[in-house]
């Protein structure tokens, strides 16, 4: 390729980024090039054949570790799932990459976020009493979409370098509901995958033909007897799985298996005059930047952790008033926009149901591909490379 067709195609692709709104990759992008040339035009002054090549190694080695480092900080990483709440869209262990440019990547808020240079702020120990601080303020840069329902996002959540990955079923503004394990977004019912488990009972009128027909299945791992009844059993099933034991002979009765209002669950939320639990609760606004509450006891029970967690002020109750920071106050305007997550393995996820709304300045990035996957101790090549919806 000549250099007059690779500057055409560098001058196709800054302006493909800056028409997306990417200006800071363009000029990121320049800047590396323009590194690259004024290194290589400093090393040939050089005359001392020697030094030229060990400061051209140099500069080489150099060029590379901020191409390295910028592709960790802007584009995307590489990520391990931590717990099997996504089941089964992806399973323990799996290897995933995710990308940081869709939305917009994150800036570091401390050194110790940025790969490989935090190396050294480790050996500094009043650096190292600051490494769960921020030391900047939250900043974003543009990206080429927006988070959309059903979106598998990795956030950051409790501490520094403590990543989830949810399924985004609510986005800022949204009005949530669930009910009876369906999600419903403004008032209509959602399924964001194929792959969701949901907790189902049924009644079984003939056991062993029952586990006969299962096991060709291949379900029977999933499938628990009842308490107090051997004709019962309770089930965490997708929706294929669902609709096979229906049209099973001996099955009756087959019904979403909801749990029963519980006063000591650890919900996000639990407000006066309801009986929430982790799949019946809300209708429940998603708080987005701009969006005024009037601050009643309603919206104190559930709007009150993330005010307090995320936006960088205190808000208590005292009898029938409200204050923040001291001041009474009769309504309240949030600054960012939050998120409602939730895993695809509903029975066994701690997300937002218990944690509460996640805020925008967590969000990492959206989950883009498996890159590879040992599940069940073997090498699955129908997930190698596998794009996530």
């Amino acid at each position: 390729m000549t250099k007059k067709k690779r500057n055409y195609i560098l001058l196709i692709i800054i302006f493909v980024l800056i028409w997306k709104e990417l200006w800071w990759l363009a000029l990121l992008l320049v800047s590396l090039i323009t590194l690259y040339l004024f290194s290589l035009k400093l090393v040939s002054v050089i005359k001392f054949s020697f030094f030229k090549k060990g400061i051209r190694g140099l500069f080489i080695f150099l060029f590379i570790f901020s191409i390295a480092i910028s592709i960790k900080l802007f584009l995307g990483d590489i990520y391990k799932i931590p717990s099997s709440s996504m089941e089964d869209t992806l399973f323990t262990n799996d290897i995933i990459l995710v990308n940081k440019l869709k939305y917009g990547p994150k800036l570091p808020q401390s050194p110790f976020e940025i790969p490989w240079v935090n190396i050294a702020f480790y050996f500094n120990d009043k650096a190292k009493a600051r490494i769960h601080e921020n030391w900047w303020e939250h900043k974003r840069l543009s990206g080429y979409s927006k988070v959309k329902n059903g979106d598998i996002l990795v956030y950051e959540y409790f501490k520094k370098n403590s990543f989830f990955v949810k399924r985004c079923v609510g986005i800022a503004g949204d009005t949530l509901t669930l009910k009876a394990t369906n999600i419903y977004i403004n008032k209509v019912k959602h399924l964001f995958a194929k792959t969701v488990r949901k907790e189902y009972q049924f009644k079984v009128s003939d056991n062993k033909l029952f586990y006969k027909k299962t096991d060709s299945l291949q379900i029977n791992e999933y499938i628990q007897r009842g308490t107090g009844n051997p004709n019962y059993r309770t089930a965490s099933l997708l929706l294929k799985d669902k609709e096979k034991i229906e049209k099973l002979s001996m099955v009756d009765s087959l019904q979403p298996a909801v749990k029963k209002y519980n006063p000591s669950d650890e919900l996000f939320a639990r407000p006066r005059n309801t009986k929430w639990t982790a799949y019946d609760l809300g209708p429940i606004i998603i708080p987005k930047k701009g969006m005024p509450i009037t601050l009643n006891e309603a919206n104190y029970a559930i709007y009150r952790t993330a005010i307090n967690l995320h936006e960088s002020v205190y808000i208590e109750k005292k009898e029938s008033d409200y204050f923040i920071n001291g001041e009474q106050v009769k309504s309240y305007v949030f600054k960012q926009d939050y998120y409602f997550m939730m895993g695809d393995h509903r029975n066994g996820s701690y997300d937002s149901r218990f944690i509460g709304f996640i805020p925008e300045e967590k969000i990492v990035g959206k989950v883009q591909c498996i890159l590879w996957s040992n599940y069940q101790n073997e090498f699955q090549w129908s997930r190698f490379l596998k794009k996530i919806e």
